[in-house]
């Protein structure tokens, strides 16, 4: 139960079961995987030029706050508020007014690793960055900047792992393109168990994103008695949305999968900020649309 996904600006490349060596420069990093149904760790400190945007309050005794890996968000997400009393000052109003200055520097985030030591991960400064209500998001400048491993092996001991990315790989190359083209092999690495898988990368537009919000609040609505049970859908059990203030576009990677018996090929939104796989076995929710039938209908 581990997989590993990176990307840059034209694809993205999943690897399950684990990673191959060959991606990374430097070894994992590993830090405890913190928070409810999200692959979130503990950030303790958030820089801009120097100046400190987690100004937390005496109410939060752990001096942090999750900061979650979400594959499905285009832009670094920063809260706007206190956050139920998390925070003294919202921090990207912090972030804001040093911006405001004219000031341009890289964002500095800091978290403790399982052995307690610090670690810095740097985000320059081009990198969008926007703000929500009350979630942190590590969106997609930290797949494209480095490695992310999720290591789910052990249930109650469930870790992220992060790794500088080896500039000479080419992600892709060795990765399946596609399951619809008849007998095309899998392609695995030899003793290891590791797959890859090609993901298929796509900045959509404002009508895209409206009706992925929309798709979900029908999904909701057919579910809502599920959602405040053991099992939330999307990942949102405090129905908190986790979509940018300001956002306009947003960022998917596709991937192919079969299911079922017969097997059928289904084009899926990979995306970490969702804990389950969501198909549906009967006619969807009124409402819902097929968000990807008109990237069939360009082909």
């Amino acid at each position: 139960r581990k997989f590993t996904f990176t990307a840059n600006q034209d694809l993205g490349e999943l690897q399950l079961g684990g990673y191959d060596p060959k991606l990374v420069s430097t070894d994992f990093t590993m830090f405890k995987m913190t928070g409810l149904n999200a692959y979130a760790i503990d950030i303790h400190s958030i820089t801009y030029g120097g100046v400190e945007l987690l100004h937390f309050a005496d109410t939060n005794h752990e001096k942090t706050f999750a900061g979650e890996f979400d594959s499905g968000t285009t832009c670094l997400l920063i809260p706007s508020s206190v956050v139920k009393g998390n925070f003294t000052t919202a921090p990207f109003s912090v972030l804001r007014a040093q911006q405001m200055m004219g000031k341009h520097h890289p964002i500095v985030y800091k978290s403790r690793d399982i052995h307690g030591q610090e670690h810095s991960y740097e985000m320059p400064y081009s990198e969008c960055v926007e703000p929500t209500e009350e979630t942190m998001i590590l969106g997609d400048p930290f797949f494209r900047r480095f490695v992310i491993l999720h290591d789910l092996v052990d249930l109650d001991n469930k870790m992220m792992g992060i790794a500088a990315k080896n500039p000479s790989y080419q992600l892709g190359v060795w990765t399946d393109t596609s399951i619809l083209v008849p007998h095309n092999p899998r392609v695995h690495i030899t003793g290891t168990g590791l797959t890859r898988m090609h993901a298929k990368r796509k900045m959509r537009d404002a009508g895209f994103v409206q009706v992925l919000a929309q798709t979900k609040q029908a999904l909701h609505d057919a579910h809502k008695d599920a959602l405040f049970g053991a099992d939330c859908l999307w990942g949102e059990c405090n129905l908190v949305d986790k979509v940018a203030v300001k956002s306009k576009t947003m960022v998917t990677y596709q991937v192919q999968l079969v299911i079922g018996t017969p097997p059928q090929p289904l084009d899926v939104i990979f995306d970490t900020g969702s804990y389950m796989l969501a198909v549906f076995a009967n006619l969807p929710p009124a409402g819902m649309k097929p968000l990807l039938k008109e990237d069939k209908k360009k082909k």
